[in-house]
């Protein structure tokens, strides 16, 4: 595969899965950014000869554990806020009046006048119990359009079709601002607090495994007699001078 073709492709796939959602864009790429960033900062620990073995084996567990808890935190957060603003809009409750006004354009001529607050009204509990991007895309399957004539139903089909258009923009901008507004949450906020207190626990309990190992080594090289006893008392050199053990 040539490098023109596979930019080609690669532009394509930006475009079917990006454009119409700016807010999945920037959560996607940011956590990538996380994801190299961290990759970035402990290539660099590993390679840095000026770091002896002992502190690596420090810095390499907080590296590791910050990097998880950025990537999953920056990931999650936006990603359960994202979506929740988009269900708020697929759901109608977080709709502008230009998307309301383009959705009552649907109302067929023999239906009594609603008002904007009433929209709902043109669709079927069970037509509401869906996404209303899928509603409009489905149109012409809507109830609404089940007794109306042929001309009617393609002038339906023409407005919903354009209401979609102006609601994917919309549910767009909704996406793109939840999810700034979580990126903020979770930079600032819940990742800097989640990865002190991991890194302070991972600290604690690496120092008291490097305390013990300490220990076990003094007792294993250093705790003998302070004084050497003569040739006579070599069955006692190896007492503990911190046993208590009187002669």
């Amino acid at each position: 595969m040539s490098v023109s073709s596979a930019f080609s492709r690669f532009c394509q796939y930006m475009w079917e899965n990006y454009s119409k959602d700016g807010g999945k864009l920037l959560v996607h790429m940011g956590a990538a950014g996380w994801v190299l960033s961290s990759i970035a900062q402990i290539t660099m620990l590993l390679s840095d000869k000026k770091i002896d073995k002992d502190q690596k084996k420090f810095l390499l567990p907080q590296e590791a554990a910050d990097a998880v808890v950025n990537v999953g935190m920056y990931y999650s957060i936006c990603e359960v806020i994202k979506k929740g603003g988009d269900w708020l809009v697929e759901k109608g409750h977080l709709l502008t009046d230009k998307v309301v006004n383009e959705i009552l354009k649907l109302k067929p001529g023999a239906m009594e006048t609603i008002t904007p607050k009433e929209w709902k009204k043109l669709f079927t509990s069970k037509e509401l119990g869906g996404k209303l991007t899928k509603i409009l895309e489905n149109a012409k399957d809507l109830n609404i359009v089940k007794n109306v004539s042929e001309a009617e139903k393609t002038r339906i089909t023409s407005a919903a079709q354009k209401a979609l258009d102006v609601l994917e923009q919309h549910k767009n901008n909704v996406g793109t601002i939840s999810a700034i507004l979580a990126s903020i949450l979770a930079c600032n906020i819940v990742t800097p607090i989640v990865r002190n207190k991991l890194a302070s626990n991972m600290q604690k309990d690496l120092q008291k495994k490097e305390d013990i190992k300490l220990a076990k080594h003094q007792i294993s090289k250093n705790i003998t007699m302070k004084n050497p006893l003569p040739a006579s008392f070599k069955a006692f050199n190896n007492y503990n001078s911190f046993s208590g053990l009187k002669i």
